[in-house]
C-alpha cells in the first residue's frame, strides 16, 4: 500500500502544471507579439524559430503599454524569447549596423554578445507558479 501511494504521488508530481505569468511593462509600439518558450538548450540555441520545437508558441496582437500573459506549463527548465513585430513581416528587422529596429527581449533580461543569449543564461526553473518580467530593448 505504501508503495502504491508513493507511486501515485510521483505520477501526480510529474504531470502537475504550474502557472507562468509573463509581464512585459514597456511595449512601445503596436504590432504582433511573438513569444517562444523553449524547454531545452538545443532548441533554444539552434536559431530555428519553428513552432514545432517550442514548448509553447504565442502569437497575438499587442498594444502599447503593459502586456501580461499567463500560461500553464509542466515543471521544468524554460527559456523565453520575445519579439514585437511592428511591420507584420514575422521577423526581427535590423538597421544598417545590424542592430534590431523592433523591440525584443529574453527571460532573465539577458542579452547575447552578437545575437540571442544562450539557454543557460536565459533559463529559469518552473517548479511552482512564477512571474517573470521581461524588459524589451
Amino acid at each position: 500500500m505504501k508503495f502504491l501511494i508513493l507511486f501515485l504521488a510521483s505520477i501526480f508530481s510529474f504531470s502537475q502544471s504550474h502557472k507562468l505569468e509573463i509581464e512585459i511593462p514597456n511595449v512601445d509600439e503596436e504590432g504582433i507579439i511573438y513569444i517562444a518558450i523553449y524547454d531545452n538548450a538545443k532548441d533554444f540555441d539552434s536559431g530555428n524559430n519553428s513552432p514545432e520545437i517550442m514548448a509553447l508558441n504565442i502569437i497575438e496582437p499587442i498594444k502599447v503599454g503593459l502586456y501580461n500573459k499567463t500560461v500553464d506549463l509542466k515543471k521544468g527548465t524554460y527559456g523565453v524569447k520575445v519579439l514585437i513585430d511592428t511591420n507584420g513581416n514575422a521577423d526581427i528587422d535590423l538597421n544598417f549596423f545590424g542592430l534590431p529596429k523592433e523591440q525584443f527581449g529574453f527571460s532573465n533580461n539577458v542579452l547575447g554578445l552578437f545575437g540571442a543569449p544562450k539557454f543557460i543564461k536565459a533559463s529559469f526553473e518552473l517548479n511552482m507558479d512564477k512571474k517573470i518580467i521581461i524588459n524589451l530593448r
